[in-house]
């Protein structure tokens, strides 16, 4: 018999936010060096950070309007493709480079907890890194035995996870469950193709509106035990 399948998300369940999100930053303040050295257009960033201050959320929903202005003002010549794989693969060494630094933000218990059930569970991860970038943090973290299934973005894709998402469902079909981060694109997923999800916040951010929450592992182990 098949085992049902869990799937996650990596970043905020078993690797905290904070690389990706101090990565994020950095590639900003990183490309606004690059515009002032070559005189171009600054408006963009100014534009970003005025965001940034006055509503994060809605900041990290448009981060990729953004990043496709400065990536045109920076590089004109190269195709909307080559620059959002110049763009992401910047972003990714960041990551990579900020959990190396601070190897203290992988939750190990975490890890072991999901290493504890794969005798009864299939583990997906669903995931918009890239194949590269993720194979540096799984072998940073000591995970790259953690999961069964992995479903990545491509170098050349936006930002998108409904798109990782569907990708995954076409080759596995539907999880038993979503356990996801702060990302609430996911969770309108989730609710059209009727795949239960919880945001597993454990950095207790505020919750998401109508989607079910658990801010710890202890609570996490009991909706885990729940699944037939």
């Amino acid at each position: 018999m098949e085992k049902p399948i869990i799937s996650t998300t990596i970043s905020g369940l078993f690797i905290k936010h904070e690389p990706w999100q101090k990565a994020h930053i950095l590639w900003f303040e990183e490309r606004e060096l690059e515009l002032k050295d070559q005189n171009k257009n600054l408006s963009a960033i100014e534009d970003w950070k005025k965001l940034l201050q006055n509503d994060p959320k809605r900041e990290e929903k448009e981060f990729f309007r953004f990043v496709d202005i400065i990536m045109k003002e920076l590089h004109p010549d190269l195709s909307d493709e080559e620059r959002t794989k110049k763009a992401r693969e910047t972003y990714f060494d960041s990551v990579v480079s900020y959990i190396e630094l601070y190897p203290e933000v992988i939750n190990n218990e975490v890890i072991d907890y999901f290493l504890s059930i794969k005798n009864k569970f299939k583990l997906a991860l669903v995931t918009t890194n890239t194949e590269e970038a993720l194979g540096k943090i799984l072998e940073i973290a000591n995970i790259k035995d953690l999961f069964d299934i992995i479903e990545y973005s491509f170098p050349e894709e936006k930002d998108n996870k409904e798109l990782v998402f569907s990708r995954f469902i076409e080759k596995h079909s539907k999880p038993v469950i979503y356990l996801g981060g702060g990302r609430e694109a996911s969770y309108d997923f989730c609710k059209q193709h009727s795949i239960k999800a919880i945001f597993a916040n454990l950095e207790n951010d505020l919750p998401i509106e109508d989607v079910e929450n658990i801010n710890s592992l202890e609570e996490l182990r009991e909706k885990i035990n729940m699944i037939n």
